[in-house]
């Protein structure tokens, strides 16, 4: 076994225990390995304390996952815990019941010759990482059903609370066990949430113009480009809410799918149900939501500040954004600097602003929105996101209910073109229900559906105005070969199922 690299090994991701499958076809690839490889080790009989789960059900999880970052991307790496707790077979997270067996399974699968392995430690702060080997890999090249087969675990829970964390990012925030007496919310979110993700789960979601389901996106990490594979399948749709710091009221934002890891020059060219999309954000919602929690109206585009450092007014305007955000989820200023920084490309300009520097463009910034300037820096990011999380929830809900898919990125919202009109009235009602009928306002761009044309057309038909041309705005892509096959094969499983 060549020993992996450090950059190797960071291109990973935790195993994923909520793959699932019932379909014959996955059974008896299951069988076929668990009947070669681990039977004679691992049936259960005789006496002693047995797992909640068969460890052939176990090895299935681990074998699932395993096909599936090989088939997204051959150098992925799966980070895999190997110590008991790790595994907490009663936690509602983990709904399969995995249990330490699977570090046993797993070292039995190096025995085996079917997994390679590279020990993590904590002096290296990386996870054991765990890959086929070429023998899988054999096997899966043989295996005779598509990952449409593959999804997420029925009964996968979807509201997450996270245990105490300085900010929604912070790695170190794990999930925490509850019950649903804590919050009387919980059952209505969960069951809104299952009806969301259904509707998602029989949705083809896709982008035309990509021959192969896969993006590329650069990022950047300790001072270097990296790139990241994200894959464009149907079994990446499955989304959750999450909670922070052990409170319902903090947090609740929607998290999952494949449309938010994407840039949107990418976001703009997906196509639902086999249909183009426009995508619809508030403008400068967080900053919008202090005002309307006080009650006022904001100033126009309070990003737009007097020239300070002989910037570009569009690029000075950049950076106060961003600034900004960072400010209104940190705690302190110094915080919120070094967020800034740390978010800026390796060489620019504003990579090496000083604390100085950015208090100036801080201190603008209040200067013009004295409204908020009590807000700034004072930890309010994760009680807006609870803001956020509900208006996202009120419109995923009123289109589930229509069965017409709707997919969020945290402020913005992606949704058929047909149906443009119906989002923009929705958006505006859902804030206005938080925020006792203040509204902010919705930047969409040349964005405008077929609903809307009709809609004009109906209401001028006097003057008779060339309406068509406002068709050009309907974004249309060259479907390739690669998406047309994709949708056939989803459309034929979709009949399958239905059989």
């Amino acid at each position: 076994m060549s020993k992996k690299s450090r950059e190797q090994l960071e291109h990973s991701r935790p195993l994923d225990v909520h793959k699932w499958s019932d379909y014959q076809e996955v059974n008896l690839f299951v069988s076929s390995i668990w009947d070669d490889y681990f039977s004679e080790k691992f049936d259960i009989g005789g006496r002693g304390r047995t797992p909640k789960q068969h460890p052939k059900y176990q090895l299935k999880v681990l074998l699932l996952d395993l096909y599936i970052a090989w088939k997204t991307d051959p150098d992925l790496l799966i980070g895999v815990g190997m110590s008991n707790t790790d595994y907490q077979a009663n936690s509602r997270y983990n709904e399969i019941h995995i249990s330490a067996v699977m570090i046993k399974l797993i070292n039995h699968a190096v025995e085996q010759g079917l997994i390679e392995r590279q020990i993590g430690n904590k002096s290296s702060g990386l996870r054991t990482r765990i890959w086929p080997t070429k023998r899988l890999i054999n096997i899966f090249k043989k295996i005779n059903f598509s990952g449409l087969y593959l999804s997420d675990y029925e009964d996968r829970e979807v509201i997450i609370l996270k245990s105490d964390s300085a900010t929604e990012g912070d790695k170190k925030a794990k999930p925490v066990d509850y019950d649903d007496k804590d919050f009387p919310e919980i059952p209505v979110m969960r069951e809104s949430l299952k009806l969301y993700n259904q509707l998602l789960n029989r949705t083809f979601i896709d982008i035309p113009t990509l021959q192969n389901p896969v993006i590329e996106k650069e990022y950047e990490s300790k001072g270097k480009q990296k790139v990241r594979t994200i894959s464009i399948d149907q079994t990446s749709k499955f989304v959750r809410r999450i909670f922070y710091r052990k409170n319902w009221e903090m947090g609740g934002r929607f998290h999952g799918g494949w449309w938010q890891q994407i840039h949107e020059t990418w976001r703009k060219q997906i196509y639902i149900g086999n249909i183009a999309t426009l995508e619809m954000d508030y403008s400068g919602l967080h900053v919008n939501l202090l005002y309307g929690l006080r009650n006022k109206q904001p100033v126009d585009d309070p990003y737009r500040l007097e020239t300070l450092f002989d910037l570009e007014p569009d690029e000075q305007r950049k950076y106060v954004k961003s600034l900004v955000l960072k400010a209104i989820n940190a705690t302190s200023e110094k915080k919120a600097f070094q967020a800034f920084r740390d978010k800026q490309p390796t060489g620019s300009e504003a990579k090496r602003y000083k604390d100085k520097e950015l208090r100036i463009i801080l201190d603008a910034f209040k200067e013009k929105n004295p409204v908020i300037s009590d807000d700034i820096c004072t930890d309010q990011g994760v009680k807006l996101m609870n803001i956020d999380g509900k208006i996202t929830s009120t419109l995923t809900d009123h289109f589930t209910t229509r069965n017409i898919p709707i997919l969020s990125i945290h402020d913005s919202y992606i949704i058929q073109h047909p149906y443009s009109g119906d989002l923009a009235q929705m958006m505006d009602k859902a804030v206005a229900e938080q925020l006792g009928g203040f509204k902010v306002k919705i930047d969409r761009g040349t964005a405008i559906g077929i609903d809307e044309i009709r809609a004009f057309k109906n209401m001028d038909r006097a003057n008779q105005q060339d309406y068509n041309s406002m068709y050009e705005h309907i974004p249309s892509y060259k479907k390739t070969e690669g998406y047309n096959k994709r949708l056939n094969l989803f459309k034929e499983h979709q009949e399958d199922h239905l059989r």
